[in-house]
Formats: C-alpha cells, sequence, structure tokens
C-alpha cells in the first residue's frame, strides 16, 4: 500500500489553478525527489499533504490525498496529521528555545511529561540527526546559536521527535554549505530504512545522489515519475529529457 496518493487532485490560489489532475503515489521506505522549474507546483504539493497549504489567503482544492490509507480531509483534528507528516522548510528554523526544548516541544505539545522519557526522545532524535555529540554539553543554550547546518538538523530532530510516518522536506540544502549538505543527504538515506520521504529539490544533483525515484512537474502538471536512473538517463517524455539535460528551467 501506498504511503500517501494524490487521487485528481487540482489546487487553486483564488481562480489561478496551480497544480492540475495530480495523480501519483509515494511508497513507504523510500526517497522520493520532486523536481521542476521555479513556479510550477512543487512546493504547493508538498504542503498539500499535510494541509498547511491551506494556511494561504485564497488556497483551495478539488479531488483527494490519502496518507496511510485515510483521505486527509476526513481528517477533523489536523495536530493528528501534522504528526504522522513531518514537515521541514527551506530556511533553517530554530525555534526561540534552547537546543533541548527545541526537540521537546512536539511531545510537550502531545502530552509526554515523563523527565525520563523526554531525555530518551531528546538524546534519540539528536543523535538519529548527528547533532548529540556537538551538542550534549550545550542543551540549555539558545538554538539560535548554532550554525545554519547544524539548525537545519535540529529542525529534522524535531520533526523525528513524535515519531512521524512521512517526512517531507522543501529544499532542506539550498542554504547550506556542501559540508553541511553532505550530512543531511547521509541523514535522509539513513531516516528512508523507516520513513516515506518526499524531497523538493532545485539540485538535481541531489536527486540523483538520494533518492530511489524522481517526479518531473511542469506548470503544475505531473509529467513523469519513475526510479530516479531511468527518469534521468532514458525519461519517457520529451519534456523531462529537456529539463534534465538543462535546455531550460
Amino acid at each position: 500500500m501506498s504511503t500517501v496518493e494524490f487521487i485528481d487532485f487540482h489546487a487553486f490560489y483564488g481562480q489561478k489553478a496551480v497544480l492540475h489532475n495530480i495523480n501519483v503515489e509515494f511508497g513507504p521506505k523510500s526517497i522520493t525527489a520532486i523536481i521542476g522549474p521555479s513556479g510550477c507546483g512543487k512546493t504547493t504539493l508538498l504542503r498539500s499533504i499535510n494541509r498547511t497549504a491551506e494556511m494561504e489567503r485564497g488556497f483551495n482544492s478539488h479531488g483527494d490525498i490519502r496518507v496511510l490509507g485515510g483521505s486527509i480531509k476526513e481528517v477533523r483534528n489536523l495536530s493528528v496529521l501534522r504528526r504522522q507528516v513531518g514537515m521541514v522548510y527551506q530556511t533553517p528554523v530554530a525555534l526561540p528555545l534552547s537546543i533541548m526544548e527545541n526537540v521537546l516541544f512536539g511531545p510537550r505539545y502531545y502530552g509526554v511529561k515523563n523527565r525520563s522519557d523526554l531525555d530518551a526522545i531528546m538524546e534519540k532524535c539528536l543523535r538519529q540527526v548527528a547533532l548529540w555529540d556537538e551538542v550534549k554539553d550545550r542543551l540549555k543554550r539558545p538554538a539560535a546559536q548554532l550554525s545554519g547546518g547544524q539548525k537545519q538538523r535540529l529542525a529534522i530532530a524535531r520533526a523525528l521527535a513524535v515519531e512521524p510516518r512521512v517526512l517531507l522536506l522543501d529544499e532542506p540544502c539550498s542554504s547550506l554549505d556542501p559540508a553541511s549538505t553532505g550530512l543531511i543527504e547521509d541523514l535522509l538515506t539513513q531516516l528512508a530504512e523507516g520513513l516515506c520521504i518526499i524531497i523538493v529539490t532545485h539540485n538535481l544533483f541531489q536527486a540523483r545522489r538520494i533518492s530511489h525515484e524522481t517526479a518531473f512537474i511542469l506548470d503544475g502538471r505531473l509529467i513523469e515519475k519513475a526510479p530516479t536512473q531511468k527518469l534521468f538517463e532514458s525519461p519517457d517524455s520529451p519534456k523531462t529529457r529537456g529539463f534534465v539535460s538543462g535546455l531550460f528551467g
């Protein structure tokens, strides 16, 4: 069974259509990269999954998205959906709290109170993102003091702390140096052993390095989705071939 499935999905901002009749599935324990030129609808597609796109003025949609077999439109409590579907944004975000409390923000929100449980969650998540050894002696210091790459790993740790089944990432490495980008990519590869990961990226080399499948979107339409090697080396669509070869975009 697919983890995330779009069914005849259309999205609009006011009268402007930004996604047209999207039908696509994303499986468990995999990384899917979403590529396409700027403004083609990649981020809207991503944010539609956990219904954060609805927070934008004028957004509306037709069709359906199913997460873990259930329609997102039937979810009454959005915090339940957003616990299952974590999101990491392009700009590294550190809440105005300590490093420790950044990780524990979600678990506290969902009712975890036991100190030993909270400590275990914090250490586990910081170790998962290879941040524990770097920050274990300053957990109570402001997270704002971390570097950009550390903040992005902290944001991923914060998402992991509530045990999501799906992890969405919107250009998570666009503002990072090559070393930090490498750490994030290694981390995502490891996390894909247990999660459905969907990443929007403008970096075609990154898509080729870490994704199992790649989806190409153009003008709000899904042109092609295929195993990454096939999509880059022998795509079915001339439009895909033109984009991955650098002829446009």
